[in-house]
């Protein structure tokens, strides 16, 4: 049903696109702006020295992105943005939006090198509305890095046995580059029972063809990691071991962001788990098999007044075989999604406009079909040396739930509902940009309503279960971040305020395991120093106040510090050492309710580079 709210922006959207046509001719564009996608800060390793694990590296200094670690980074990671859960957050690599039939919990787990990306870019509100696939809070899209011959290898030692290294190699034959990479980490883990190994190979190809690049890739993960209590919440001696396989392709043409751009490409991916709840008596309870077939396009097309962007996706799934989702009404299932947006650009004396509005369709043979409105209205501005951006939106997404919520046993370690069916979230934001100089400063306001969003609520009278439960939740926030750069000096600085109002739709427990696990105030502070040249220290804070949580124990507030030094050209201009210390004020703070925090790390990396 539509709210009195979405259905006044939906005619407002009506009227503004039917009125695109009668504008004038739009003029020059002093700098590009993705809407509301700002570059994600991946610099999170600081001078960029060394290389990161895995990709979830280099989210962790980014104020709107929360990630829920069991254990740290190189466990399994949960990505939350602006408060949502781990389901409602989208991945995308190079445009292609990835996707988990079974669970959230392994979006990040990307079986590519980290270096193959350059950068990332947030989508949210509108940007994710149309480019985003089964997300209603966000999507992060990481972006390919530029290939070039050369290479490099790094080894990696630190507390806790933590033992680890890795190669690269890009190679230019005729018109192609090919690169390959192997990664390899493995330690006993910074508590007791939190030993992990991992070992990554990957591989990417790209080809030049006239206007055209063509990209092939491909990659597989072997990961086994143990943490007690990692989803049960309780101190069970709990292990994960899975390998996820992927191999994909791209061919985009005219690959100028500015310009007109088309852009089509698929992939397969499959994921092998095996999770045991005991470690210490192993069982065939909870292993699965799954895999995802999808193609996807995406473009941009400049015609005379306007500028047109569209997006549409086809993916399939199937439970290859499973020993616990077997309680559900089917175990295959197919997605569709297709989305236009328009753009109109005005300029005025004092500043530039932009009108955007459309819709996204999302369809499945499974659940319902749905047709989402998006509408916004943004504005630039520049005067001096001062530049301002400012934008008004209103967009709507949905996912359907996965399968270890569809599948699962009614009751149990992990009791499913196969009844509960599509989650659809409306979001209306605002925000402001400015940039003086050295200095930028952001904040963005936002209130979504998430709808039927599935939880996993627990209960005192059966402690150790959990339930898939359909709850509504008014999530308010307000994001802000400021950059400032002077001779050696940048200091970055984030803050976030979050309040939720839920009801759940059922019995909704005595805690929430996620929907209700957020931070109420988080602040994260980076200062980064050039004692030299070659030479650079970085100090890293973050704090952090959650609602409480019967779950959770050792306090709602967390304050860490982290950091480290880097030296460029140690032992010659293409040797790079970094020493880094995590957690160094030692916080027990649960990212997860009733999950161990890790504890202090300390580790030096050195890598070699031509």
């Amino acid at each position: 049903m539509q709210t009195p709210l979405s259905s006044c922006l939906a005619t407002l959207l009506a009227c503004a696109l039917a009125g695109l046509a009668a504008w004038g001719q739009s003029g020059a564009d002093p700098f590009l702006v993705d809407m509301n996608a700002f570059t994600v800060y991946t610099d999170s390793i600081g001078s960029g020295a060394v290389p990161s694990t895995q990709v979830s590296d280099r989210m962790a200094r980014e104020i709107r992105v929360d990630l829920q670690s069991r254990g740290g980074n190189r466990y399994q990671t949960d990505i939350s943005i602006r408060g949502g859960i781990f389901e409602g957050t989208g991945l995308m690599v190079g445009g292609l939006a990835l996707f988990d039939p079974q669970t959230g919990h392994y979006f990040a787990e990307i079986p590519l090198d980290p270096s193959f990306f350059g950068g990332a870019f947030l989508l949210t509100g509108v940007e994710n509305g149309i480019h985003g696939f089964n997300s209603t809070a966000g999507t992060i899209n990481w972006e390919w890095s530029d290939m070039a011959a050369g290479g490099e290898a790094w080894g990696r030692a630190g507390s806790d046995s933590l033992l680890g290294g890795g190669l690269r190699s890009t190679t230019s034959i005729g018109n192609g580059l090919y690169e390959l990479a192997i990664t390899h980490e493995s330690g006993d883990g910074s508590i007791d029972y939190g030993d992990f190994d991992m070992l990554r190979l990957s591989g990417r190809a790209e080809y030049r063809i006239g206007p055209a690049t063509v990209r092939v890739f491909g990659g597989f993960l072997d990961k086994f990691f143990g943490w007690p209590g990692m989803y049960t919440g309780f101190p069970l001696k709990e292990t994960e071991d899975y390998t996820i396989g992927m191999l994909g392709w791209q061919l985009e043409m005219n690959p100028d962001r500015s310009g007109t751009r088309h852009r089509v490409g698929g992939y397969w991916r499959e994921v092998d788990d095996d999770y045991e709840f005991n470690r210490n008596s192993p069982n065939p309870f909870f292993e699965h098999k799954t895999e995802v077939f999808s193609l996807q396009g995406d473009g941009i097309l400049h015609l005379e007044k306007i500028e047109l962007v569209y997006r549409w996706s086809m993916v399939a799934d199937r439970i290859i075989r499973s020993t616990s989702l077997v309680n559900g009404d089917f175990s295959r299932r197919r997605y569709g999604e297709g989305a236009v947006l328009v753009k109109k650009r005005l300029e005025t004396k004092s500043a530039e406009w932009e009108l955007y509005g459309g819709f996204a369709i999302d369809t499945s043979n499974r659940d319902s079909t749905v047709v989402l409105p998006q509408a916004g209205l943004r504005a630039f501005g520049y005067a001096d040396e001062l530049t301002w951006s400012a934008y008004i939106e209103y967009a709507e997404s949905s996912q359907v739930p996965g399968y270890t919520v569809l599948n699962s046993a009614p009751s149990g370690l992990f009791g499913g509902n196969k009844y509960l069916g599509r989650e659809t979230a409306s979001t209306l934001e605002a925000g402001y940009t400015l940039r003086l100089g050295n200095a930028s400063a952001t904040m963005v306001w936002f209130r979504r309503n998430d709808d039927n969003l599935i939880d996993w609520v627990y209960d005192s009278a059966t402690p150790t279960a959990r339930q898939a439960q359909p709850v509504d939740i008014d999530v308010s926030g307000m994001e802000s971040w400021i950059g400032w750069e002077v001779e050696n000096t940048a200091i970055q600085a984030g803050f976030i305020w979050l309040d939720k109002d839920e009801t759940y739709l059922e019995s909704g427990g005595d805690a929430s395991f996620y929907a209700l696990n957020f931070a109420r105030q988080r602040i994260l502070l980076t200062v980064d120093q050039n004692l030299s040249n070659t030479i650079k220290c970085r100090l890293e804070a973050e704090w952090r106040r959650h609602p409480p949580n019967p779950l959770r124990q050792q306090g709602d507030e967390a304050m860490r510090l982290h950091a480290e030094i880097s030296w460029r050209e140690w032992l010659g201009t293409q040797w790079d050492l970094l020493l880094r210390g995590n957690n160094l004020t030692r916080d027990d703070f649960q990212n997860l309710p009733g999950t161990p925090a890790p504890g202090r790390e300390v580790m030096v990396t050195f890598a070699r580079r031509w």
